[in-house]
């Protein structure tokens, strides 16, 4: 009853439960180059761009991690041929299974004709083990778009995140000025957060100086960061770690493409130039704001651990408790015996305190075992099996039998009425007292009961 009560008051208390996160992995600016790698294929989006390896990106100043942060350029100085133009895009060695990833940037590549920039995650196998785009738009687009795609059988947000083959995905762009491009940049940048659970992915976005206190310290704790300015809610329609799985973190900054060329004269870029590519190709000078500029990066896991918190981070990670499931003992789940195999020490054997006890069998007064009945009770919660010892027996004493041989007085006892019992069993005390007749025989009759009651031979005479 105490447990149940106790569950009780516990659901009258309004407490969420949130996960609790410790440091992983930081990228800082000394450990950048060797936490990432650098990509040299072509583009797969099938962008007007030349990824350059690390050494080269150094050499040329398009790679930098000087004064604690990094920097990713785009050449703004040559007129682009060959692949295109140069650029960088790297993906971090390690591969991720839910998470949070926080990261700083003071600068990103701003809303200019042509361009594609992105920093999103991604696993093998696209896109069957997911992409996650926290920071994507091309061209003049001035809000982020949060996109996510996978393979067949995954709806999030009421659209198919397989549209297209995965290309479209499915995303949602709120109208905020400040979370992309030109705008992020005059807004000196921003903190933008991904929260990877089983239940739902949750994106956050706070402008420069709305970031909230300790998000990039040692233990962030989304549960105090308000709503999600994305939530992708995990449901029947996708279930979360069935399409997003091994995901590396990737930033790039890419050229026209799928994306940028297709709508390069919808976003009002046509006036730059009558292609994309002939615009991103002659025009060096105009992606000299195209770069990022991280301050910082750093990557948190779950210990396990569930603390309360004053809002949910997405959904609680485990439900509520529910009242435990309480199994009655059944006739064999205790020991009825402390026989050998019980959980009980067997009693040590009489035969230690000298001479081996009786048997029913030598003994007829010894109670029976069997049928005894066996009663389990609950002590403090915990069962306690007891053998209800064995009713009394009562038993007449064995009749008293005094033989005195011929010719020998009885022994000398204090008798009633001072007088010693007759043998009147023939023995050679004389005749039987009420042979005689009158007083005398009444007499002898009256003290043969009273022995005959002390000794239990009594019988009606």
């Amino acid at each position: 009853m105490m447990i149940f009560a106790l569950y009780f008051l516990a659901s009258l208390v309004p407490c969420t439960y949130a996960i609790v996160y410790s440091l992983q992995d930081d990228y800082s600016a000394d450990k950048f180059a060797d936490m990432f790698s650098f990509d040299t294929e072509d583009d797969p989006t099938h962008g007007y761009v030349n990824y350059i390896d690390m050494d080269t990106a150094q050499s040329s100043g398009l790679f930098d991690t000087s004064n604690g942060k990094v920097t990713m350029r785009v050449d703004s100085t040559n007129v682009a041929s060959g692949r295109g133009r140069d650029s960088i895009r790297v993906t971090s060695k390690t591969a991720y299974n839910h998470g949070l990833i926080v990261i700083d940037i003071a600068h990103m590549p701003g809303s200019i004709c042509g361009t594609w920039p992105a920093f999103w995650t991604t696993g093998p196998d696209w896109p069957n083990n997911g992409e996650i785009d926290i920071i994507e738009g091309v061209n003049t687009q001035s809000g982020n778009k949060m996109t996510m795609h996978t393979g067949q059988g995954c709806s999030l947000l009421g659209k198919d995140c397989n549209a297209d083959g995965g290309k479209q995905g499915c995303g949602t762009d709120p109208e905020n000025s400040q979370s992309y491009g030109d705008g992020f940049n005059q807004n000196k940048g921003g903190i933008y957060a991904l929260e990877w659970t089983s239940d739902a992915l949750n994106i956050w976005f706070f402008p420069r100086g709305s970031e909230p206190k300790g998000i990039l310290g040692d233990a962030p704790d989304p549960g105090n960061w308000g709503q999600p300015t994305a939530n992708f809610q995990g449901d029947s329609g996708c279930t979360i770690d069935d399409h997003f799985r091994d995901q590396n973190i990737v930033f790039d900054t890419t050229f026209c493409g799928d994306w940028a060329g297709k709508t390069w004269a919808d976003d009002g870029c046509s006036s730059k130039g009558a292609t994309c590519q002939d615009y991103v190709m002659n025009n060096p000078q105009d992606f000299a704001e195209a770069y990022w500029e991280v301050n910082a990066l750093k990557v948190y896991s779950s210990d396990g651990s569930s603390g309360n918190s004053s809002q949910p981070s997405g959904q609680p990670s485990a439900p509520f408790p529910t009242e435990p499931s309480i199994q009655q003992p059944t006739e064999s789940a205790f020991p009825t015996s402390f026989g050998a195999g019980s959980q009980f020490p067997e009693p040590p054997s009489p035969t230690s305190f000298g001479g081996a006890p009786p048997s029913p069998s030598e003994d007829p007064g010894f109670p029976s075992q069997e049928n005894t009945p066996v009663v389990t009770q609950y002590v403090d919660g915990g069962p306690v099996t007891q053998t209800s010892p064995a009713p009394m027996v009562t038993e007449t004493a064995a009749p008293v039998v005094m033989t005195v041989p011929p010719g020998e007085s009885p022994p000398q006892q204090e008798w009633e009425h001072g007088r010693p019992p007759q043998d009147y069993g023939g023995g050679s005390w004389g005749s039987p007292p009420w042979s005689g007749s009158g007083r005398r025989k009444r007499n002898a009759r009256r003290h043969l009961m009273r022995h005959q009651k002390a000794f239990g031979d009594y019988q009606h005479l």
